[in-house]
């Protein structure tokens, strides 16, 4: 099995938890004035946050530390994890070095 299809099956999995907890994360930050279409925007965003990171926790062995210092400490995102499953699991990005938006 490779990377992206290890990727895929991960998210399956949990895909449950990763909806229930964004959907929770932002309906926790919403007012009286955010709309639907800002709403499910800002669940979609988040689903894909949480999956791009259970991925490069479970799947390419990251550390959480390094998770969470990815692109200036915003976390990573489906492009950074794309980029590893790309590169077979290897990071190869300096800490200081800036591609594609990917920073540690």
């Amino acid at each position: 099995m490779n990377l992206d299809e290890e990727a895929i099956n991960a998210v399956k999995e949990y895909f449950d938890s990763i909806t229930q907890n964004a959907v929770d994360t932002v309906f926790s930050s919403v007012g009286s004035d955010t709309t639907f279409a800002e709403f499910m925007d800002a669940v979609n965003m988040k689903i894909n946050q949480f999956s791009s990171e259970l991925v490069a926790s479970e799947v390419l062995n990251l550390s959480a530390s390094t998770i969470e210092n990815f692109n200036g400490g915003e976390g990573m995102g489906l492009e950074d994890v794309q980029v590893l499953i790309e590169n077979d699991g290897e990071n190869d990005f300096d800490e200081d070095e800036e591609d594609e938006g990917i920073r540690f």
